[in-house]
């Protein structure tokens, strides 16, 4: 193991230990542990595990698959014990850097999170992913959450995923009675096709038709009838 890699394990194992709940001590040779509450002596603040998750965001870029791997595995642990949505939502937010087949099953969980703020999080750590099931469960925000800021935020992830899933979401999203959700599907659907149609809504319910037609309705025996009379 070279040194460069000791010493981000060395940092690894330092921000875990601040992760862990309860109020043990924590030695003194991990790095940063930052300064320890003065009304409890011992426990590490919310703000204070934030930043380190902060710090392990930092370095996702530097980190090999094997570290990768132990990290998503770690936050996985972490977060299943977790009572503070802030929390929570940052650990999705470092998960989305260490994207790893453990943390799947976590972040297709943190959709249903009852805290918005964490479902916003899971679909900005998806849109990272860019693959079908993304697309799919992010297509399933977009039509069903209740909170319009999450819907929101699927709709700016779909736009990332490129996928083809996206653009028929996305063209639902076109007839939302809010323009801000207008708009933001305008501008992830200039992401995925490269086309840009202006601001013009119509013009891109018309291309997404043309893309993706829906299927024609079942003409009823009625309807028939009036066509023959």
């Amino acid at each position: 193991m070279n040194a460069s890699r000791r010493q981000f394990l060395t940092i690894l194992l330092g921000i875990f230990a601040l992760l862990l709940p309860g109020c043990a001590e924590i030695p003194s040779w991990v790095p940063f542990q930052g300064q320890k509450s003065d009304s409890l002596p011992g426990v590490i603040t919310p703000a204070q595990k934030i930043s380190q998750l902060k710090k392990l965001t930092a370095k996702a870029a530097e980190s090999d698959l094997q570290t990768k791997h132990l990290v998503a595995r770690q936050l996985v642990g972490a977060i299943r014990t977790e009572a503070d949505p802030l929390i929570r939502a940052e650990i999705i937010r470092t998960l989305g850097e260490y994207p790893d087949p453990c943390a799947e099953g976590i972040l297709k969980a943190a959709l249903s999170d009852p805290d918005s703020d964490v479902r916003i999080a899971a679909c900005d750590a998806l849109s990272k992913h860019g693959d079908a099931q993304a697309a799919e469960l992010l297509a399933s925000v977009l039509s069903g959450d209740v909170n319009q800021d999450v819907r929101l935020a699927a709709a700016r992830a779909l736009g990332k995923t490129k996928q083809q899933r996206a653009i028929v979401a996305l063209g639902e999203a076109l007839v939302d009675s809010d323009p801000a959700m207008q708009y933001r599907a305008v501008l992830s659907l200039k992401e995925i096709t490269g086309q840009d149609l202006g601001n013009n809504v119509d013009r891109w319910r018309q291309y997404v038709q043309q893309e993706h037609p829906l299927p024609e309705k079942p003409t009823s025996l009625a309807e028939k009838a009036k066509k023959l009379f």
